[in-house]
């Protein structure tokens, strides 16, 4: 299965920003064992259910094709919906084709 033309990363603002000019993003603990990523389809639901208490966060448009690693339409470990996820890889930063920061007082 061919992954959409762009997927999508929410970020804390602080790893985004530990990541300009480096090779690849810093990316959170939870990113450790794969990368999580989204479909356009499923962003709102994911940043209302992870990060609807977030103060500040970015959300990245990805380049699939430009990913480093093995990608993966899968569930996750007990749940039934669909997500795209990279394993043994990394987002390198020429991936990220736009960049959108999300900021709540």
């Amino acid at each position: 299965m061919q992954p959409p033309k762009h997927l999508y990363k929410v970020l804390a603002y602080n790893l985004w920003q530990a990541s300009l000019g480096k090779d690849a993003l810093i990316l959170p603990p939870e990113d450790d064992a794969f990368i999580h990523l989204s479909t356009q389809e499923q962003l709102e639901r994911i940043l209302v259910k992870f990060w609807g208490n977030v103060r500040k966060y970015v959300v990245l448009k990805i380049d699939p094709k430009l990913l480093e690693g093995k990608l993966v339409f899968e569930s996750n470990p007990g749940g039934k919906t669909l997500y795209y996820h990279l394993y043994a890889g990394r987002i390198p930063n020429k991936a990220v084709v736009e960049c959108t920061t999300c900021a709540r007082p």
